[in-house]
């Protein structure tokens, strides 16, 4: 009895540091986030000190501009010029807060600036191979890739069929201007909402396909793709 009796407070005082220890880790992890999160503002702060011109708190289309082509340049070693769909692109993506009702004001505040640079970061880590693929598959070389060349892109990079309906989700889901065509940001956000459907996985959030959700009545292909997921 004595031995029984023993084993059972053993047990229940291993449940107990158990549980000590996973609460011990939760802490541990959320000040980890904690910390991850003030080194991100402060970093966001001293980009808004460094090109906030007119020094009001958030960063217009110009500033923005000539901070990505800095940044571009520093952490890439090339010299990029984000164009005016560049521009549009990412303020239509990140430009939430700031006007009327706390919907968009044409501007970047200290709360969207980081996701927005991890957005640009992540395309500058593909840009090559998305300008390879529009060289590629741009039939009338107007720059730019239109819903047939989305088709022919995405069957021959998925090395299968791909059905009409999810390429045309694709599109819906990365043609932000609403002109019917990609540019280069546009299709690394198309690479990766294809990427997200064909693996299943509508969990993984990368912040250039902020907002995609992938649509369950769609059928991924059934081989998995192997085109370039941002790492």
């Amino acid at each position: 009895m004595a031995a029984a009796a023993a084993a059972t407070v053993g047990a229940r005082r291993g449940r107990a540091r158990g549980q000590v220890i996973l609460v011990e880790a939760e802490l541990q992890r959320k000040a980890a986030e904690n910390q991850m999160k003030r080194q991100q503002n402060e970093l966001a702060q001293s980009i808004l000190e460094k090109y906030d011109a007119d020094h009001n708190g958030i960063l217009s289309p110009t500033e923005l501009k000539k901070m990505l082509a800095d940044y571009s340049k520093h952490r890439f070693d090339e010299e990029v010029q984000p164009t005016e769909e560049d521009l549009v692109f990412l303020f239509r993506l990140f430009d939430k807060r700031g006007g009327k009702d706390g919907k968009r004001d044409g501007n970047i505040d200290r709360s969207e600036l980081m996701s927005l640079l991890r957005a640009w970061g992540d395309f500058m880590k593909q840009k090559e191979v998305v300008q390879g693929l529009v060289k590629t598959f741009d039939k009338d070389e107007n720059n730019a890739i239109d819903m047939d060349e989305l088709q022919d892109l995405l069957e021959a990079t998925h090395k299968g069929p791909v059905k009409r309906e999810v390429t045309e989700w694709v599109m819906r889901e990365s043609d932000l201007s609403g002109n019917g065509l990609l540019n280069d940001l546009e299709l690394a956000r198309a690479l990766l909402a294809f990427e997200l459907l064909c693996k299943g996985e509508p969990h993984i959030r990368k912040d250039l396909s902020e907002g995609v959700v992938v649509d369950k009545d769609l059928e991924p292909p059934k081989k998995k793709t192997t085109i370039c997921a941002v790492q």
